[in-house]
């Protein structure tokens, strides 16, 4: 985003007239005329102590300006993030810079690629602690008082953070600046996902996620496994525990279970896979992302899992999704085929369900049966079924690959030889 041999004060003001200055002419963000107000009023130059970025609201009216964020800047892009915080939180502590300011809402560090926050209020205790030497070189790195209070925020830190790249996740630092550098500020407002972006996130969770969860994905691929479910799977959970454990792949905390297989004895068995960085890079993404979705989206976003699938998967499974245009057309068709009493005169089976939208407001649940080739779709149905999304009974629910499965029983040598028909 910016030149790495940038120097530092020059990158400040940069990130300031970019970020937290009105832009009438961007694209990328569409500001009221209150926003645009606040965005003027934001004042990137004020020069507070030993901190070297700071955004704060003036106003007349004010006894003390509203400050939005302090923030630590380095040049370059060597520096470790966490490190910029404990140095602003050693500038801090050692001025007592909230003892004659309002604490601001978020503490930040960047340097020429990335930014970062954390709300003030999570670093509460760190302050407030007693017998602690704030009378050190916050730039020096290598003082006992930098090592212990690392060692006693990192873990917080990086568990906290909301951090952005510049380049990558423009949009997304933009969206949040708008909605959290503001008068009305109560609680951090992350990026919520909606219909029309949970393709462009799980583009972003893929090169951020996906490769922190201990499978080989060369392998799971060849065994239907696909990295779209485990997505699905973090986007419809709260908590780090999905909402519909019927789908194929569920998040359990701290691990997933995936592939559920009943045994002959009836016992259920499943795979399970968990993170092979202590969950970091996880916790980090949905850091920045409200999850789950507003209810209103979730069929839709389970409808369309089939933009998630890759297109070569797409095409040798036949993976299409059927608009609703279709599915309306299809009924007009099996109506005058077959007279207006047909789902109660007829059985009626969609071998390439998918997940079911063909078979969405067909009532007779007891004539209905759906198959599908992914075992993922399976359990999508049933658990559409169990809400009563889709009229049917989990039994009539099966996978099925009806290119190259056998859909009846082959007669057997007694039959043959008799000239008996199949069963």
């Amino acid at each position: 985003m910016y030149p790495l041999n940038l120097p530092e004060e020059e990158l400040k003001h940069k990130v300031a007239a970019d970020f937290f200055s009105p832009n009438p002419q961007s694209e990328i963000i569409k500001l009221d005329k209150e926003q645009k107000a606040l965005l003027k009023s934001l004042d990137s130059t004020q020069i507070l102590g030993q901190i070297d970025f700071c955004i704060s609201y003036n106003a007349k009216t004010l006894f003390q300006p509203i400050n939005f964020l302090w923030a630590e800047a380095k040049k370059g892009n060597k520096s470790d993030i966490i490190e910029s915080f404990i140095q602003l939180i050693l500038t801090i502590g050692k001025e007592k810079t909230y003892e004659n300011n309002l604490p601001p809402i978020f503490l930040g560090a960047f340097d020429c690629e990335k930014i970062a926050f954390i709300p003030y209020h999570e670093l509460d205790s760190i302050f407030t602690q007693n017998d602690f030497n704030w009378n050190v070189p916050p730039s020096k790195h290598d003082t006992k008082e930098f090592k212990t209070l690392y060692a006693l925020a990192k873990e917080l830190l990086e568990s906290k953070k909301l951090q952005f790249s510049f380049k990558s996740d423009y949009k997304e630092l933009q969206s949040f600046i708008q909605a959290n550098f503001t008068l009305n500020n109560e609680n951090i407002a992350k990026i919520p996902i909606t219909k029309n972006n949970f393709t462009t996130i799980y583009q972003k969770w893929l090169t951020s996620v996906a490769p922190s969860i201990g499978i080989d994905w060369n392998l799971a691929k060849n065994a239907g496994i696909l990295d779209a479910d485990f997505y699905l799977a973090d986007l419809l959970s709260s908590e780090n525990q999905s909402l519909l454990d019927k789908l194929f792949v569920v998040l359990k905390q701290t691990h997933y279970e995936f592939n559920k297989t009943t045994t002959f004895m009836g016992t259920q068995q499943k795979d399970t896979a968990s993170f092979n960085d202590n969950q970091k890079a996880h916790t980090a993404f949905w850091n920045l992302y409200e999850r789950p979705p507003k209810e209103e989206y979730w069929s839709y976003i389970i409808d369309r899992r089939d933009l998630l699938v890759p297109s070569d998967i797409r095409e040798r499974k036949g993976a299409f999704f059927t608009p609703q245009i279709w599915v309306g057309k299809a009924r007009s068709y099996l109506e005058k085929a077959l007279g207006e009493n047909y789902q109660s005169e007829y059985y009626i089976w969609d071998l390439a369900a998918g997940t079911g939208n063909l078979l969405t407001n067909l009532t007779e649940s007891h004539r209905l049966y759906a198959s599908t080739l992914d075992k993922a779709d399976v359990e999508i149905m049933q658990e559409l079924s169990s809400e009563n999304a889709l009229h049917l009974l989990p039994k009539h629910i099966f996978q099925f690959d009806f290119l190259n499965d056998e859909f009846f029983d082959k007669p057997c040598d007694k039959h043959a030889t008799n000239g008996g028909g199949g069963g």
